[in-house]
């Protein structure tokens, strides 16, 4: 396997296994506020966690499946902008331009892409 590829790999699968222990910290931290001051229910953080979880861990140990779980935000991503665009909307982040707020949107999109394309490369090398 390209050694490179191989590295790539492996640090997606670090900032995913980062990214679960984020989302888990966000997700007692609701549960806290929940107990106590009966704040929303945001409980999709835990299945936020667990998909980066398992995503990371299938990331590090160099699995097929795992890369094309990483695939998946972007593709959502990608189709709720398009079904955005589609009706008509703009999304808008508020705290930037408008022009700016539209390239963000498409430079999120393609980054969620391209990403797991580059790991792509080294399908071949990967195992089930």
């Amino acid at each position: 396997m390209n050694a490179r590829s191989n590295l790539l790999i492996r640090e997606a699968g670090g900032l995913m296994l980062f990214a679960a222990g984020i989302f888990l910290l966000l997700f007692t931290a609701n549960l806290r506020s929940r107990i106590y001051y009966h704040a929303p229910d945001w409980s999709f953080l835990l299945w936020i966690s667990c998909y980066c979880g398992l995503t990371g861990l299938g990331l590090l140990k160099l699995r097929k499946w795992a890369v094309l779980l990483a695939f998946l935000p972007g593709v959502v991503y990608v189709a709720i902008v398009a079904y955005g665009l589609s009706k008509g909307a703009s999304v808008q982040v508020p705290w930037i331009h408008f022009a700016a707020a539209a390239v963000f949107n498409y430079v999120l999109a393609v980054m969620l892409v391209a990403i797991p394309v580059v790991m792509l490369r080294s399908w071949r090398e990967l195992r089930w």
